[in-house]
């Protein structure tokens, strides 16, 4: 195909704007051109603030499909890959907003904090937790200052999740209940649910964790899991899987591994490296139940994953499981695992 026609060639990207799906039209090099770091060749200057603009209102719509797109990207090639195009991204959109007034500043301002939070999740699965608590305090902010109480709440649930990985059971419960006070849509809502039954996991309160399990369940029963609306991931099969997390802290190996099962049978394949990460707590699921073999099966799998998707978080977990199985290294199946783990750690 000539030069000239690939670069007007555009493709249509589904996203959601101002609570309407859309279909948009973008086109092949402007794709391009922001995923090689070079959006500013299409941008009206690099100091937008220094001298009076009209900013289009377009904008905002703009730089929502571009988040949809590298979103869709981080899924199926890992965060290393769109990290460094995010956090360009997020310079670019703050130059509009200096230099936009009114409305209009809110609405960038709040696009703004979307892709702040997505370079945080970047960032955390990148294993660079300092950044990511950086990113996620910064869009929690713009939120705020934005009036977006949606965005806010889902924040919210995200520094309670990240909390649940550090088992700080107090930041985890308050910050969920504060997520759930802020509103937002079904599946923030139940975004938030999740991150309250961890909470109560991480207390042994099993009757808690359970009806807040529930109540997550019943808000995305009747949700499409295809949209694009914020906290669209978290679906059934999401909440089985975060039903698995809270059963093997709660210390019941096997009714989490019925959890990841249930989950991972209805994953979607666009979700690679979540597939992934559950795979891997599915394998500590089977390594807490006395059952190397499918352990490591599981392990394997997921290691697989970790790889494609370069994700350390994925890796980390994996590493756990093999360290869960030392005492089985005779095992066939573990002598693969620990093998496959040494080949990873090898300097390329």
């Amino acid at each position: 195909m000539p030069d000239g026609d690939a670069a007007a060639e555009t493709i249509i990207v589904t996203v959601v704007i101002e609570e309407r799906v859309r279909q948009v039209r973008i086109s092949r090099r402007a794709l391009m051109q922001a995923m090689t770091g070079s959006l500013t060749a299409s941008l009206p200057g690099a100091d937008l603030a220094a001298q009076p603009v009209r900013v289009d209102p377009a904008i905002v719509e703009h730089f929502t499909v571009l988040r949809a797109v590298l979103v869709e990207s981080d899924n199926r090639v890992g965060a290393a890959a769109i990290l460094p195009t995010a956090r360009q991204q997020v310079g670019h959109i703050a130059d509009f907003r200096r230099a936009a007034r009114g409305g209009l500043r809110d609405s960038i301002l709040s696009t703004e904090a979307r892709w702040a939070e997505f370079a945080g999740w970047l960032s955390d699965d990148l294993g660079d937790r300092t950044a990511g608590e950086w990113w996620l305090a910064r869009a929690l902010t713009m939120a705020q200052e934005a009036g977006d109480a949606e965005l806010t709440a889902y924040v919210l649930a995200r520094m309670s999740q990240r909390a649940a990985g550090d088992r700080d059971r107090d930041r985890v419960l308050g910050l969920a209940c504060a997520a759930g006070r802020s509103g937002g849509n079904a599946q923030v809502r139940a975004f938030a649910a999740v991150q309250r039954a961890h909470g109560y996991a991480i207390t042994g309160d099993s009757s808690a964790f359970r009806a807040a399990v529930e109540e997550a369940q019943r808000l995305v029963a009747d949700v499409d899991g295809d949209g694009k609306a914020l906290g669209s991931f978290c679906t059934t099969a999401y909440v089985w899987a975060q039903e698995g997390d809270g059963w093997l802290r709660l210390g019941r190996p096997r009714s989490a591994v019925r959890c990841f099962d249930r989950a991972l049978e209805a994953w979607p394949e666009s979700y690679r490296r979540e597939r992934g990460l559950y795979l891997a707590r599915s394998a500590a699921a089977h390594a807490a139940a006395g059952d190397p073999q499918q352990a490591a099966g599981s392990g394997l799998a997921a290691l697989n994953l970790a790889r494609l998707t370069r994700s350390e978080r994925v890796l980390r977990e994996v590493t756990a499981v093999a360290q869960q199985l030392a005492a089985f290294s005779t095992e066939p199946e573990v002598a693969d695992l620990h093998a496959a783990l040494a080949t990873s750690a090898e300097p390329a």
